[in-house]
């Protein structure tokens, strides 16, 4: 493989990277969106949160996880049988220890992030400067969304067929402890947070990261159309 070929490779993986961890941070980001994904799948009924308080929650865990607090911690206000307010934490200490790994992930995100922006963009800015260079170099863009799409396959066949496996499986690569291992009987956290709610931002996110490589896709094969009729024109 020559090393125009390989730079099409890396454009194409940084590219889909890029596209990644930039959906996980504008999602990890939208407060708003947190906290409707939480009142769709885990109603006041079920969390035993106020219905008042999840634009709150949802504002305050995106605010924390992309480090714009540095306290995970919300107050809600509690109807008691006297018509008054009691205003009480719902979080506890470990809730808040287990977020606190979960925003060191989102940093991490962020940091790959710029960098497989910056590498795809080097690496396209050098594969298209020779001329001679362009044809392998979107061969090899070709090549590495084969490789992406190969992975995908893989992973959704995973995921649709055994999620809770997938599920747990994830959190015990990302995490090094287990504070992931909440009781819904007695934690706020995963009662906001089931299973469900991970899997439709999931399904969200997953469709919108797939505009990337998608766009990349559509744009190589352009590309390439292009290159062959100019060469059918050039003179022998």
């Amino acid at each position: 493989m020559g090393k125009f070929r390989v730079l099409g490779v890396v454009a194409a993986v940084a590219w889909v990277v890029f596209g990644i961890t930039l959906v996980i941070r504008l999602m990890a980001g939208d407060g708003g969106l947190l906290a409707a994904e939480m009142l769709r799948e885990a109603p006041p009924e079920v969390s035993g949160l106020p219905a008042a308080d999840y634009p709150g929650v949802g504002a305050m865990t995106a605010e924390y996880l992309t480090g714009k607090r540095d306290v995970f911690q919300y107050v809600a206000a509690y109807g008691t049988r006297e018509g008054a307010c009691a205003r009480t934490e719902v979080f506890q200490e470990h809730e808040a220890a287990h977020m606190a790994d979960c925003r060191e992930l989102i940093r991490l995100d962020t940091a790959v992030c710029v960098i497989s922006g910056v590498l795809a963009a080097l690496a396209a800015a050098l594969g298209l400067f020779r001329r001679n260079g362009r044809a392998p170099f979107v061969q090899g863009i070709l090549w590495g969304l084969r490789i992406f799409l190969i992975i995908a396959l893989a992973l959704l066949i995973w995921a649709l067929i055994d999620f809770g496996g997938f599920f747990v499986t994830f959190h015990r690569v990302a995490f090094t402890n287990d504070g992931w291992l909440l009781n819904p009987r007695s934690d706020m956290l995963i009662r906001l947070m089931p299973e469900t709610f991970f899997i439709r931002l999931g399904i969200r996110g997953a469709v919108l990261a797939a505009l990337f490589p998608l766009v990349l896709w559509a744009g190589a094969r352009i590309a390439r159309n292009r290159m062959k009729k100019t060469e059918d024109r050039e003179p022998v």
